[in-house]
């Protein structure tokens, strides 16, 4: 096996290291912002978000996203959504309870949506979909695409 020149094993380090940073802070509790999409697989447990979307309609905005759940029977999965203001990137309301899941051994796929009066859209916003686990800790997120005045 050829040696890697010292360089380059010091360019591989820094950018694992990197890495490692970025995956580390994609974790967090129920009340900080996450904006990381995908999801985990943890002890077995499936938990993903993805595919999120905002769809601007005549009276409402409607956002949905794509979950997947399940793997391990028995835990209690919660899916909420808040509204973000797009340009601080802080929330503007208190998440609300979208759905419950009781995981199965078989992996649920399901898509889940809000609407989103017109009316409340005032500045440029998304919508922020989490999956918490039955502790509240953070599980799982994704994003839709800013909509809104000026988005």
């Amino acid at each position: 096996m050829a040696a890697v020149p010292r360089p380059r094993i010091a360019s591989l380090a820094l950018v694992l290291l990197a890495l490692g940073v970025v995956l580390s802070a994609c974790g967090g509790s129920k009340n900080a912002s996450q904006s990381s999409g995908g999801g985990v697989t943890k002890s077995g447990l499936v938990a993903e978000v993805s595919d999120a979307k905002a769809v601007t309609g005549a009276k409402a905005v409607t956002a949905s996203a794509k979950i997947r759940v399940g793997g391990v029977p028995g835990k209690r999965v919660t899916l909420e959504w808040g509204l973000v203001d797009a340009l601080q990137g802080n929330e503007s309301q208190e998440e609300k309870l979208v759905h419950r899941y009781l995981t199965t051994k078989k992996v649920l796929t399901d898509t889940q949506s809000v609407q989103i009066p017109i009316a409340q859209v005032n500045t440029p916003l998304l919508v922020h979909f989490v999956l918490y686990g039955p502790d509240g800790s953070y599980l799982a997120s994704a994003d839709t695409n800013d909509f809104g005045k000026g988005a």
